[in-house]
Formats: structure tokens, sequence, C-alpha cells
């Protein structure tokens, strides 16, 4: 399949994704979200905290947050009406949220409003200035002329179909240094709050283009990205440079994990389709298979205060795991319809979000389930 190709089935996807499509003629990234007596129960695919607040983003624009440990939600001032994918903070007021059309948004005020940062317009005009960039460096270069007109004449394909690469994640170290990660190898990264990003996509070996699913920080600052092709990559500098650890699937990837093991280095987990999940022992290159209980999409991953990991399916079921990372056992009750899944406030175990809004499941009465 060509890169125009995936790029029209990604495109098809996004649009089955979201619970309406667009009105025809409407330009999403000038539309403002429109407020809703029951946006607290819409399609939400991120959840973080910010400080003590639970704030959730999702379809055209939503953006929710509560103050009382989900009881009351109240819709934040979004500029925008793209389905968003993900959502950060760091600290308590400073926040950061991607989604579709190539957006990020900031929030300073701890999610109640928001301002747009950054758009697939503008990363279009990055991509094109890189490829440009490489034709003009390759020029005396055969084979490396051809590699990169082949990618210039990619990027021109691509702009035509306007601002339409997903953003599917965002990790911010501090309120100046971070990532925002997504379809077909997109990688952006900004030194000073997202007033400005720079195209980091060639930072990474991903030759093919592979989409970016999700990025998150290992308990030792180490960062990992999850995506395509069942690849996992992982940089020990703040993501200046980066290695490649495939796991051998070659199915998606949805989200990686690190814990501490018993000797101080970091075991890796990496998880996906179908209830794939791998783990990477420290210092090692094999990744083994494990059983995750489950044989649907593991979507979301985090751990837990004492350190164990905890994954959603995508029919609404926890998966706990050993704090080893090597036993996992789905937790027994109702489903809950989940995508994504952070640590909740104060005493509350997780904070999951998906179909019909936001959901916190304590798990104090199911500490033997994080011990299978």
């Amino acid at each position: 399949m060509t890169r125009k190709s995936r790029l029209v089935a990604l495109l098809s996807l996004c649009v089955a994704f979201a619970a309406a499509p667009a009105q025809a003629g409407v330009d999403q990234l000038t539309l403002p979200a429109l407020k809703a007596p029951r946006a607290a129960k819409s399609m939400l695919l991120g959840v973080a905290l910010a400080g003590p607040r639970i704030v959730a983003v999702g379809e055209r624009g939503i953006i929710v947050f509560s103050d009382d440990r989900g009881s009351t939600w109240q819709q934040a001032d979004v500029p925008v009406s793209a389905t968003l994918t993900g959502v950060t903070f760091a600290g308590t007021h400073q926040g950061w949220a991607v989604g579709h059309d190539g957006l990020v948004l900031h929030s300073a005020d701890a999610g109640k409003s928001w301002t747009k940062q950054f758009d697939g317009n503008q990363a279009n005009a990055l991509i094109m200035a890189a490829a440009q960039e490489r034709v003009a460096r390759a020029a005396s270069e055969s084979s490396a002329a051809k590699r990169a007109e082949q990618a210039l004449q990619d990027a021109k394909a691509a702009a035509k179909f306007g601002p339409s690469r997903p953003l599917l994640a965002v990790w911010f170290k501090n309120e100046s240094e971070g990532f925002a990660a997504g379809s077909y190898g997109l990688l952006l990264r900004t030194r000073d709050g997202g007033a400005h990003w720079e195209l980091w996509s060639d930072h990474i070996d991903n030759p093919e283009g592979l989409h970016f699913n999700a990025i998150a920080a290992t308990p030792s600052g180490a960062l990992v990205i999850a995506g395509e092709a069942g690849n996992v990559w992982r940089s020990a500098d703040g993501g200046t440079t980066w290695e490649g650890l495939p796991t051998g699937y070659k199915g998606q990837l949805y989200g990686a994990l690190a814990m501490r093991n018993a000797g101080g280095g970091e075991d890796l987990l990496a998880f996906g389709f179908k209830g794939n999940l791998f783990r990477l022992a420290a210092n090692t290159r094999g990744w083994e298979t494990l059983a995750s209980g489950t044989t649907k999409n593991l979507s979301g991953g985090v751990l837990l205060s004492d350190g164990s990991p905890a994954l959603v399916s995508q029919d609404g079921r926890l998966v706990l795991g050993s704090a080893d990372g090597k036993r996992f056992k789905v937790v027994p009750g109702a489903p809950l319809p989940a995508v994504a899944i952070a640590r909740g406030p104060a005493d509350a175990g997780v904070a999951v979000s998906g179909i019909g809004g936001v959901s916190l499941v304590f798990l104090s009465a199911q500490n033997d389930a994080s011990k299978p």
C-alpha cells in the first residue's frame, strides 16, 4: 500500500471514528466547539489531571473538566471543533491537547479555556520545507536524490488533503519542553511551551512513516513511543536521539510503559491490538509475549501509585499487572466503555474515558487483583 493510499485509509478511519461527520463546508479549525448539555457524556478520547482537576477531551472539540471527582462537569471554551485525541498537563495550570487536523491546543488555566497553538497547515509547511531541503542536499547523489524527491512528492500529495495528519499523543516534561506525535511518523518538538514547534520526525529512524500512537516518560526520565507494525522507540537523552526496539509483532501498539525492577533497571511493557502484550527486561533486546487476559484492543495504560501497571481494553475492562509486570488479570465487574486511562485524583485509583464520558475506578478494594 502506498503512502497516499494509506493516507486515504487513515482519513476514512478518522471520519468514521467521530460520532458525527463534520458539516459540509465547515472549517473545524475555525469553528468553536459547540456547548452541549451532555458534553460530559460524549466520546472522550483522552483524560489527564490538572492538579486535583480531571480534564477530558474528545469528539467535536469537546473538553470537559471536573473539580469534584467527577460528580459534576463543566465544558471548556475551545476555539475548534475537530476531534481531540490526547491531553497532558505540566503542573497544575499549563496543559496541551492534540487531535485531528494536526491540532495542538494550549491552556494556561488548568483546562478551563484553550487557544490554538498549531495545526496541520503549519505541519504541512514544515514537512514541505524539510523535504525541499533534503532534495537540495541530495542533488549530487543519485540514490539519495531519488529518495528525497519521492519524499517531496509525498509531501505535496499529502498537502493537497489540507491539514489531514492527526496528532494522536502529547507529552510535556515541564512547562517548556514537550513532544506531539501522530500519523505517518509526524513528530513535533517544542522548547518554549508550544509558542514554536519544530518538525522532529527526522530524528527517529522511521523510513516507512509508521504511525506514532503514544508517547510517555519512564520512571528514569527516558521517553518511549509505541507505534504501528509492533514498533517501539526509546530515547535516553530527552528525545534528541532514539533507538528502535521492535517487538517482532506486526500489528498496532497503542501504548508503552516502563517499571523499575528489583535491580534498579527499567523493564518495558508494550500493548495494543487484540490484547497483545509484550515485556522487554532491562538490558536485553528480546521481547517476551505475556498473557493479558483479553483479546480486545488494549488502548491505554498507566502506572499506579505502587508502581504496578494498569491497562484498559476497548471493551471497558481494567487489566491490572503485578508489581514486576509479568502477570496480568482482568478486573471483574461491569465493563466501562473506555479508550484512555490516567491516574485518578486523591485516593481514586484511575480515571478512564471513552464512550459516555469519564468514570473513576477505586482500586483499594481490588489490591489482590494487582498481584495475579
